[in-house]
């Protein structure tokens, strides 16, 4: 069974993550703000490709600065909630595959029982340690051998 609390961690997280998407672009990998080696008080882009003069964004409290500080911002944010939701989804797939783990899939049954094999209905006659032997139940009384994983119990016997 898969945590309630998981799967809303998962939702609460792709929420945050398309709420980030849509409040504006989001600054490519890489991409950092650095200052401007020729004017001092003045900050340029980083690792781009951009034409010099879009790299160059001013003083610090510019608008065009300020646009690629919340892009950048925007993108170190949607990296981080992308890494947990990642997480939380590695969580999921470990418990889904957890609950499969600890089924059991083989009938607790007991001599008498009735069973359907191969969809034909048997009584138990021995049971083993994984195999069981089955008695035919219309007459012939042929007896066959199967694992205990291929019957289903259809009635208990009663004492």
């Amino acid at each position: 069974m898969i945590s309630p609390h998981l799967e809303a961690e998962r939702e609460n997280l792709l929420t945050r993550i398309d709420a980030i998407r849509n409040a504006g672009p989001i600054a490519p990998p890489k991409v950092c703000i650095a200052p401007d080696f020729i004017s001092p008080k003045c900050w340029i882009l980083n690792c781009t490709n951009l034409p010099m003069r879009e790299r160059q964004l001013g003083q610090a409290g510019s608008a065009k600065y300020m646009d690629w500080m919340a892009r950048i911002q925007r993108r170190d944010q949607l990296h981080e909630l992308e890494q947990q939701l990642a997480l939380v989804q590695t969580l999921i797939e470990r418990q889904a595959k957890a609950d499969d783990l600890f089924i059991d899939i083989t009938p607790v049954v007991a001599v008498g029982d009735a069973v359907e094999f191969g969809g034909k209905p048997y009584r138990v006659h021995q049971i083993g340690s994984s195999y069981v032997q089955l008695k035919s139940n219309d007459g012939d009384g042929a007896i066959i051998r199967c694992q205990l994983d291929q019957i289903r119990l259809l009635e208990k016997a009663t004492v």
